[in-house]
């Protein structure tokens, strides 16, 4: 296949030939060659693929020439719509080869008929009559179900739960809706494609139930391919333990009064169970407080009237079961929903437990919308290790960060990968040549109550050397309100998280192209902006994840407790990623030109600061301000 690479990737070959502007860079050849060698010989790859690498194109070309049938799994939707709608038919079109690909997102992304037939007929919904008539309308045109197609609903609307399913609600085969079920149809154009387009939640979400013996969501495959696979610890913690949430129970009661109407409307004892068991559910919550906040169930325990309150739900809960099993003869919607009931009480009843597992972390995420119970595995190492021992594919792990000072240990002991080949492709820009990193001298650490004065007024310098065009990256909304509130009056336009959708910041920042954007973790990574519109990132402080974190501080405490060194062993990695990720987001292309910022005064004075100073581009380095202001200068004059 090598020969065939060489075809597509070399100077005046396929993609030279067919893209406008495509620059042939031997580091993505390499790394095709490598993922075709992985990919025949069904081995492991973990592959760093530094910032303007063109991973996405190295991965796609040898999985398409490849033959096999490749599952490619992305870090979010905007990603997978991206490879499934651009790049696909890019390649398909440039390689000329005849090939399925198709997209598969979870269930909650597409239209339920029977689902959107409930909600038409419920008198709680009817605020929303035109828009379920234009959602009917819709269902008999579209090809695919997928409520993101035309936008059909705003991300958030309460409708969103009331015409999708859940693994909780789905009737399955014995739905009256199954023929037309667009989640069918979608699972099936899934077996039959060569390339298979799904994000990692979907892909953790089948591994979880494959763990579990509960059947499986995607199809066998001859290869893996992750994308962004520094995402995939934390996602994989996330599916791979028990979680029951207050809106589960609410959505569990309404469906089976619901069904009780349509097809038991004589048993009227069920809905008073089902009253009965919100009126628990609202009192249980009420005695967890009022602040939102993630903390361990074992301190809430300790409460006063939780553990009562967590009894009367049970009990409520259970009744209503024995409701349902009475009523399940009744009809398919009330016997489905005394199954759920079952396994309800079976998550629920594990909070209830004197005696807790020490391999996982109990823990409550209270909002002022709800809140949800979990169990999570304190290490996925071994599940994950398992499971890809079971499948004798190739698996191919690749991101822009998954070294920590140039090497892999940290991200291959989190998923047990230990006998991975693994590699690293610098990134091709002239980061010498293209960039500045600037560390200004603080003379307080990010503790103290003055420091956020001076990441404000560096911040006033940098926007004006740069005369806007910056990123102001933090670590925490409190200190992006306090700069945003001290640059209020700023000549130059603002964009600030959380007063318009992500999305839209992104198109104001680009078309205003002298800027101003502050935004904190979800700005990190995943965002592309190139050209002068962005020519300075600003990172206020080193990017350490909050300790009050029950699952971190529980991996904290186990590690302490057996002799490690949980700063040096999870907290500085962790740190070390997300830093890379803000760093991305200054050079995008080979044209592109910036200044970095690292604000915090710990880079130099703290002997760790060395580990994060070594997984940098080669920049170079000043703490001279006047430096700043000639290499935008020279920039201007070369303009």
């Amino acid at each position: 296949m090598h020969e065939e690479i060489t075809h597509v990737f070399s100077d005046g070959g396929l993609l030279a030939q067919h893209i406008k502007g495509y620059a042939p860079r031997q580091q993505q050849q390499d790394m095709a060659n490598t993922i075709a060698d992985a990919l025949s010989k069904s081995t492991i790859l973990i592959a760093e693929a530094g910032t303007g690498t063109g991973k996405t194109f190295a991965y796609l070309v040898p999985a398409i020439l490849s033959g096999q049938k490749v599952i490619i799994s992305t870090g979010t939707k905007n990603l997978q719509d991206q490879l499934f709608s651009r790049d696909l038919p890019t390649l398909r079109k440039t390689l000329a080869l005849p090939f399925q690909a198709a997209l598969l997102k979870g269930r909650s992304n597409y239209l339920c008929h029977y689902r959107l037939d409930l909600a038409q007929h419920d008198p709680l919904q009817v605020q929303y009559s035109d828009t379920l008539y234009d959602l009917q309308v819709w269902s008999g045109e579209t090809r695919t179900g997928d409520l993101s197609e035309e936008g059909m609903l705003e991300e958030g609307s309460g409708l969103w739960p009331k015409v999708t399913s859940t693994v909780d609600n789905c009737l399955g085969q014995t739905c009256p809706n199954a023929a037309e079920c667009f989640i069918n149809e979608a699972r099936k154009t899934a077996q039959e494609a060569d390339i298979l387009v799904v994000n990692h939640h979907l892909l953790m979400s089948d591994m979880a139930l494959k763990s579990s013996g509960q059947g499986e969501v995607l199809p066998s495959a001859d290869a893996y391919i992750i994308d962004e696979a520094h995402q995939l610890p934390d996602i994989a913690t996330q599916f791979l333990g028990d979680r029951i949430s207050s809106h589960q129970v609410q959505e569990f009661c309404r469906d089976s009064v619901r069904e009780m109407a349509k097809d038991a409307a004589d048993m009227a004892t069920l809905q008073n169970h089902a009253d009965k068991t919100e009126a628990s559910l609202r009192a249980f919550r009420l005695t967890l407080g009022d602040k939102e906040q993630r903390v361990p169930w074992m301190s809430l325990l300790e409460k006063m009237g939780v553990e009562h309150k967590l009894n009367d739900l049970l009990e409520s809960l259970e009744d209503l079961s024995e409701q349902l099993a009475l009523a399940a003869e009744r009809g398919k919607g009330l016997a489905q929903c005394h199954t759920r009931s079952l396994a309800l009480l079976d998550t629920l009843r594990f909070f209830d437990q004197e005696n807790q597992n020490d391999l996982l972390v109990l823990w409550v995420d209270i909002r002022s919308s709800g809140m949800t119970l979990h169990a999570t595995p304190q290490n996925v190492s071994d599940y994950f290790h398992e499971w890809v021992d079971q499948k004798r594919q190739a698996w191919i792990f690749t991101s822009a960060t998954l070294t920590v000072a140039g090497k892999f240990n940290n991200f291959s002991q989190q998923l047990g990968l230990s006998e991975a080949e693994s590699v690293v492709w610098p990134s091709p820009f002239d980061y010498k040549k293209q960039s500045l990193l600037y560390m200004p001298a603080i003379p307080v650490e990010p503790n103290h109550p003055s420091y956020i004065d001076h990441i404000i007024e560096i911040s006033k310098d940098m926007i004006a050397h740069s005369q806007g065009r910056t990123f102001l990256l933090f670590t925490s909304y409190r200190a992006l309100n306090a700069v945003a509130e001290a640059l209020a009056d700023s000549k130059y336009p603002l964009m600030v998280q959380g007063r318009a959708s992500k999305s839209h910041l992104l198109t104001e920042f680009r078309d205003h192209g002298n800027a101003v954007l502050l935004g904190t973790n979800s700005f990190w990574e995943g965002v592309d902006v190139r050209g002068e519109a962005l020519s300075c990132v600003l990172i206020d402080k080193i990017p350490f994840a909050a300790p009050d974190d029950p699952i971190l501080q529980a991996k904290i405490d186990h590690l302490r407790q057996r002799g490690g060194n949980p700063f040096a062993s999870i907290q500085i990695p962790a740190a070390v990623i997300q830093l890379k990720q803000g760093i991305g987001r200054l050079i995008r292309d080979h044209t592109d030109y910036g200044v970095l910022v690292l604000c915090d005064p710990r880079f130099l004075t703290k002997p760790y600061g060395k580990l994060f100073l070594r997984s940098l581009p080669p920049m170079p380095i000043t703490q001279n301000n006047a430096d700043v202001a000639a290499f935008f200068k020279d920039r201007a004059d070369k303009d």
